[in-house]
C-alpha cells in the first residue's frame, strides 16, 4: 500500500473514513458489500476499488434498461436511490477510491436527471465532473456531450449570452447542440476531439487555470452528497443510521 504522502488522494480518503459520521453501512450497501462487515471491506483498497467498478458497471447497465423503457431487474436498480441518487453515490466513490474510468459516463446521466429536474446548479456541477474525468480519445462524446447541456442549462437559467457563446464553440468543434439527448452520444466523423473543454461551470476551478486535484474533486462530491443527505432527511426520507454506522 502506498504511503499517504505518495498518494494525493488518500488524506482526503483518510479524512472521509474517519468522520464520525460516515455512512459505513449505507455505502457498503451502494457497493454489494455486506453492511455488517462494511468497515472492514471499505478498509480493503483493492477490494472496495473491485466493488466499485463493479458497482458503476451494473448501474450502466441498469439505467441503460432504464432509458430504453425496459424494466432493470438487478439489485442495484431496486435500491431505494435508483437511478441518480445511485449514480451521486458512485461517483463519489469513484472518487475517493481512485476508480474514475466510468465517472463521465455516470456523471453526464446525473447531470441530465437534474437539469430535466430543474435543478440547474447540479446540472451545470454534474456536468463539470464530465470535463473534470475525461479520458481522451475514450470519452470524448461524452465530455462534449456534457458541453452541449450545458448550453441548455444556461438558456434555461437564464444566461443566454453564455448558451451562446458556449454554441458557438460546440458549432465550430462541429458538435451537435442536442447531443446530449442520445441515451449513447456518438459524434459525427467531422467533430473534433475534446480538449478539456472552454466553458467549465459548476465546480469552481482553480486560481492558476489547472484541473482539480483528486482531493479537491473529492472535497467538492463530498460536499454536494453531504447536502444533498441534509436535505432528503430534511424532508423525512433519510433512512438515519444503519448497522454498522457512527452516530453523527
Amino acid at each position: 500500500m502506498s504511503p499517504a504522502s505518495e498518494n494525493p488522494q488518500r488524506p482526503s480518503r483518510d479524512r472521509a473514513l474517519e468522520r464520525a459520521a460516515f455512512p459505513w453501512s449505507r455505502v457498503a450497501g451502494v457497493l454489494g458489500l455486506d453492511p455488517e462487515e462494511a468497515e472492514l471491506a471499505l478498509r480493503d483498497e483493492d477490494r472496495t476499488r473491485e466493488a466499485v467498478l463493479a458497482a458503476s458497471r451494473a448501474h450502466l447497465a441498469a439505467d441503460d434498461d432504464r432509458r430504453a423503457g425496459r424494466v432493470p431487474d438487478t439489485a442495484i436498480a431496486a435500491h431505494p436511490d435508483f437511478p441518480t441518487g445511485m449514480g451521486m453515490s458512485l461517483i463519489g466513490a469513484g472518487v475517493l477510491w481512485e476508480v474514475t474510468d466510468l465517472v463521465p459516463q455516470i456523471a453526464l446521466r446525473v447531470a441530465k436527471d437534474h437539469h430535466e429536474d430543474g435543478d440547474e446548479e447540479l446540472a451545470a456541477s454534474f456536468a463539470a465532473m464530465v470535463a473534470e474525468f475525461a479520458r481522451p480519445p475514450e470519452d470524448d462524446a461524452v465530455a462534449w456531450a456534457a458541453q452541449s447541456l450545458l448550453v441548455d442549462v444556461f438558456t434555461r437559467a437564464g444566461s443566454p449570452d453564455r448558451a451562446d457563446a458556449l454554441a458557438r464553440d460546440l458549432a465550430a468543434h462541429a458538435v451537435p447542440l442536442d447531443l446530449w439527448r442520445d441515451d449513447d452520444p456518438a459524434l459525427p466523423d467531422d467533430s473534433m476531439a475534446w480538449h478539456g473543454g472552454a466553458f467549465v461551470e459548476g465546480m469552481p476551478p482553480r486560481r492558476d487555470g489547472r484541473a482539480l486535484t483528486f482531493e479537491e474533486a473529492a472535497e467538492y462530491v463530498d460536499s454536494l452528497l453531504t447536502d444533498s443527505l441534509r436535505e432528503r432527511e430534511a424532508e423525512g426520507d433519510g433512512t438515519g443510521d444503519g448497522p454498522g454506522e457512527r452516530p453523527a
